[in-house]
């Protein structure tokens, strides 16, 4: 571990807490990145009410004066995405090239709805009286909280957050402890870029210690939250037992599947699938772990999936020639291998990786073959490089079995055949369907939304649905 914190200046725009050290640290070598206390449930009150007093100015900002702020926050990202993207894959671990990609979307997401806020206001409808014009004003909720992930660390506060503030809010953030960092990041951006102090505000520490200050606060108004599915049950119940009930908006954990059909192209088929399980390390909630393969075409796809993953490089995520980067944490490394070990309890068969490589979070892309809807690696979210293989005798099996469990984030087809396209994606019930394509990245413009227990099915996050869950409307009649 190096003696000093690489990226401890970063930390001034989180505030000071006196609660617990926090260690940053980079998967990939254990190097420090920054010293940071954790705040008291009493320092995340002030910081709630810092907001909520910057509320009144902030949403009297003309909405064109909010956009440009967000405009010019997308520039400047945009003009520094090499670094950010270094200080991402340090802080996360994915490769540099992954990170340059979500720096890169993440600073379009602030121009999206710097431009958004241009035209942001209401609606005009006929009345059947000639006297009477009708119309909506849309107006900001307030003080919000959002509650963002490690594994996209700067994408999804960017969309949480953008909305939030291109329709006046003002913003209570709480980034992951392991990736704290990037939010700074994104403070000292829109601070740069003209946004008033109070309007954005970070709060530091684990969920159990400071959640419910956030959750049960009568100052805050809604509540966006992207994790487990445990935890959102739990943020969900919370915030509806407060006298004054706020908002929620949950994305939560997935067990998202893909089906290679007998029309589909092979090298297609073996790239899409291998992206879409081991990319970003399998650490996303779109990710497939799951691959329902048409018997006529199964060996054919397994021999090629095999013999591309034998060239995949595991390694850190700033060398050129890596593929996938390391796990997160310890933690992680230590349920993706119990599921390994499930898996084979429960009698798939390990047909590549399943075991760490020197460094103690470099843990392989691991495929299993012989995978049964009854089997815990079917079913239940490992959130890890970890996929497994079923053979399945047609679409209708292929649609049975991707929704026989509990989640509904994304589901893909593989295929040339036009008609089962259309039977899966009307068939399966997930948020999201990609047709040849592989299950993970999203565009900014596109609502996004998952089913079942991978959502609240309430409000859509990203295109301009977002700015939905951030506003209040009011109607007005006005008649003369």
């Amino acid at each position: 571990m190096i003696e000093k914190p690489r990226y401890q200046d970063l930390t001034n725009y989180m505030g000071y807490g006196s609660g617990d050290i926090l260690n940053d640290l980079d998967p990939a070598s254990s190097d420090l990145l920054a010293r940071i206390r954790s705040m008291t449930p009493e320092e995340v009150k002030i910081k709630i009410e810092v907001a909520s007093n910057a509320f009144d100015f902030w949403s009297s900002v003309p909405s064109p004066k909010r956009g440009e702020i967000l405009l010019k926050a997308g520039e400047i990202m945009e003009s520094e995405k090499d670094s950010i993207g270094r200080l991402m894959t340090d802080e996360e671990g994915k490769t540099l090239r992954d990170s340059i990609i979500e720096v890169t979307r993440s600073a379009l997401t602030l121009k999206f709805y710097g431009a958004l806020a241009f035209k942001f206001g209401g609606s005009t409808f006929p009345s059947a009286d000639t006297d009477t014009r009708i119309m909506t004003i849309r107006k900001p909720l307030g003080t919000v909280a959002l509650i963002t992930p490690w594994n996209f660390p700067l994408s999804i506060p960017v969309w949480k957050t953008a909305p939030a503030l291109a329709a006046g809010n003002t913003v209570i953030i709480k980034p992951a402890s392991k990736t704290p960092l990037m939010v700074a990041k994104l403070k000292d951006i829109l601070m740069r870029a003209g946004l008033p102090d109070g309007v954005f505000n970070i709060v530091v520490g684990s969920g159990s210690s400071i959640g419910n200050t956030i959750f049960s606060s009568k100052l805050v108004s809604a509540v966006s939250f992207t994790g487990s599915v445990p935890v959102g049950k739990g943020i969900y119940k919370a915030v509806g037992e407060k006298p004054n009930m706020s908002r929620v908006q949950l994305e939560l954990g997935g067990k998202n599947a893909m089906y290679v059909d007998e029309s589909s192209d092979i090298a297609r088929a073996t790239e899409f699938s291998i992206r879409s399980a081991f990319g970003l390390t399998g650490q996303s909630c779109t990710a497939t772990s799951r691959l329902l393969v048409h018997h006529n075409i199964y060996d054919n796809l397994k021999a090629a999936i095999l013999n591309k993953l034998s060239a995949w490089k595991v390694g850190s995520g700033v060398n050129p020639e890596t593929n996938m980067g390391p796990v997160v944490d310890k933690a992680q490394v230590s349920t993706d291998l119990d599921y390994i070990g499930f898996g084979q309890e429960d009698g798939a068969k390990l047909i590549f990786g399943g075991k760490t490589l020197g460094h103690e979070l470099f843990l392989q892309p691991t495929l299993f073959e012989n995978v049964t809807e009854d089997m815990r690696i079917f079913r239940e979210e490992i959130f890890g490089p970890v996929l497994g293989m079923t053979i399945v005798k047609n679409i209708d099996e292929a649609i049975e079995l991707c929704n026989s469990v509990p989640y509904g984030h994304t589901a893909g087809i593989i295929s040339n055949n036009n008609i089962s396209i259309n039977r899966f994606v009307e068939g399966v019930e997930v948020g999201v369907v990609k047709v040849n394509k592989p299950t993970v990245g999203l565009e900014l413009q596109a609502p996004f939304g998952a089913f079942k227990e991978s959502g609240a099915n309430t409000w859509k996050e990203m295109g301009e649905e977002a700015l939905d869950f951030y506003t209040k409307e009011k109607t007005v009649y006005w008649g003369w």
